[in-house]
């Protein structure tokens, strides 16, 4: 399925009609490809873009090879003609599991901006925030519930929609990049 265009209010979807069908609800899943090619519409935004994928490699260059992204933020908005500005940034949540506790420091050690939201800003134009599913389901059940709620809204309350990008997708990373560059003159 396509990432979903924007909608009157500006924002992706939260649902495409039916939200009692899961195949219509938000996260919706996307591949970097695609998120470069629909949202790489501007100098900044792609230049966001990259500094994603940088990110993302450098996860599985670390190790981190199971789980998958959320992505939000005003980056998946029109935010340009609500508020004449471009995007600063790109929210992004890890989600992953099966990993100890020793790896985890290790990768915490080695790639800092993994658990550090200011780092992460600082050198890759994200807000990223880590999300291990596997430590206790009452405590996954309630982070996902905390940020679908968080992500299910802008700062204006209106409802909005998600995307998913699986956490390993060498080659799609890879054709993103090369979007990516072919759209930068």
């Amino acid at each position: 399925m396509p990432i979903p265009s924007f909608d009157h209010n500006l924002v992706l979807p939260p649902h495409l009609g039916d939200p009692t069908q899961l195949s219509e609800l938000s996260p919706y899943p996307c591949t970097t490809l695609e998120l470069c090619q629909q949202l790489g519409t501007s100098p900044e935004r792609r230049r966001i873009l990259g500094r994603f994928l940088d990110f993302r490699e450098r996860l599985t260059s670390a190790g981190l090879t199971t789980g998958f992204q959320w992505l939000d933020g005003s980056f998946l908005e029109d935010i340009e003609a609500r508020q004449g500005r471009s995007p600063k940034d790109l929210d992004v949540v890890t989600v992953y599991w099966g990993y100890d506790i020793p790896f985890q420091h290790q990768l915490v050690t080695s790639f800092p901006e993994f658990a550090e939201p200011t780092l992460a800003k600082a050198n890759f134009s994200l807000d990223h925030y880590p999300f291990d599913a596997s430590y206790r389901p009452e405590a996954t059940v309630e982070l996902a519930r905390y940020w679908i709620s968080l992500f299910s809204h802008n700062r204006l309350a209106v409802w909005k929609g998600m995307l998913r990008v699986e956490l390993v997708t060498a080659a799609d990373d890879s054709a993103a990049r090369a979007e990516l560059a072919k759209a930068t003159p």
